[in-house]
């Protein structure tokens, strides 16, 4: 749905809410849905779907990908 992370990313946005977000996020190795897209679109925030997966998280998985490729 969209191509760069939203304006209150919790990839980029820090506060403890989204700390948290990030934390669980790779600590189990999740991804997770935007959570600027409403509910009803995107269903539950830990029910990943590609079109609606956080770009933050995608943009973390591509760097984590070229980190192991070096």
């Amino acid at each position: 749905m969209c191509s760069k992370p939203c304006r209150e990313c919790p990839w980029l946005v820090r506060n403890q809410f989204n700390d948290m977000i990030i934390k669980h996020s790779k600590q189990y190795d999740k991804p997770h849905n935007c959570h600027m897209i409403p509910q009803d679109k995107r269903g539950d925030l830990w029910d990943t779907k590609e079109k609606t997966k956080c770009v933050g998280r995608k943009q973390f998985e591509i760097n984590k990908q070229k980190q192991l490729e070096i």
